[in-house]
């Protein structure tokens, strides 16, 4: 009963939106903060806007910090998470995008529809995201994973947003039809930059489900944002985050470096 009622929920959405457009035009929203189209691992509200392109690519290394010594860096020197990712504004309001991440060989292809923007008459900023998670790595059961995503976004203050993302996927490395609220807030901090923060709880049903957690330093300069990341755990799609059971296995107490690149073009001054 969960996935037809998750595609009701997009399809009614969807429909909404439609007409979203007509009130934002008499109800401008409000400036946005530069979080980008995905906060530290998960997708924001937010849209590239139309014939907009973005870049992302993803680190993240595998020994976490407090498993590592001197001899290593830290974990500096151990081996590495890559993801790599494209995203497409096709109108306003709606992004196409394909990111591929190396640990499994995890395709994740999605589509986000914006229904609409915090405004002074709306509290939140919405939209829809859905897509499937696609493992091509041999010996992976249920490699293909579709999800649904309602994303919300409140700005509290600038720099001050709160995010929330109720999500369901098919399956994760061990559940069928997995349930999970991730949470994202921010806050400013001087030099126009802002500190992220990502949690996504343990799954409740799953025994030795994970909470897991990230922490990034991020700078909007001239198209780009660069993320200096901390967090417990490698996974960065979907399915590897929502039960808390990510294939490449962690603990809450681990504390793992990495980054993120966004690059952000616009062709519109081709027409």
């Amino acid at each position: 009963m969960l996935v037809p009622a998750a595609l009701l929920a997009f399809l009614l959405l969807a429909l909404f939106a439609l007409f979203a457009g007509a009130a934002a035009a008499q109800d401008g929203p409000v400036r946005r903060d530069p979080l980008g189209t995905i906060l530290i691992n998960g997708a924001t509200p937010y849209t590239l806007g139309s014939r907009r392109l973005e870049v992302l690519f993803t680190h993240r290394f595998q020994q976490s910090v407090n498993d590592g010594d001197s001899h290593n860096l830290w974990g500096l020197d151990s081996g590495s998470d890559v993801g790599i990712g494209l995203a497409w504004g096709t109108t306003d309001r709606l992004d196409l995008s394909l990111y591929r991440a190396s640990f499994q060989e995890d395709f994740e292809l999605a589509g986000k529809l914006l229904v609409f923007e915090q405004a002074p008459r709306r509290p939140l900023t919405v939209a829809v995201r859905a897509g499937a998670d696609l493992l091509r790595r041999s010996g992976v059961e249920d490699r293909d994973r579709p999800f649904v995503q309602l994303l919300l976004a409140r700005k509290l203050a600038p720099g001050v947003n709160l995010l929330v993302s109720p999500s369901w996927v098919r399956a994760t490395p061990r559940l069928r039809n997995a349930f999970n609220v991730p949470i994202g807030l921010t806050f400013p901090l001087p030099g126009e930059q802002l500190i992220e923060i990502e949690y996504i709880p343990a799954n409740r049903d799953l025994d030795g489900s994970r909470d897991a957690w990230h922490v990034a330093l991020s700078k909007a300069v001239g198209g780009h944002i660069f993320e200096i990341v901390l967090g417990n755990s490698r996974a960065s799609t979907v399915d590897q985050m929502l039960g808390g059971d990510s294939a490449a296995g962690f603990e809450k107490r681990d504390v793992r470096l990495g980054f993120n690149i966004v690059r952000d073009f616009s062709f519109r001054s081709f027409d």
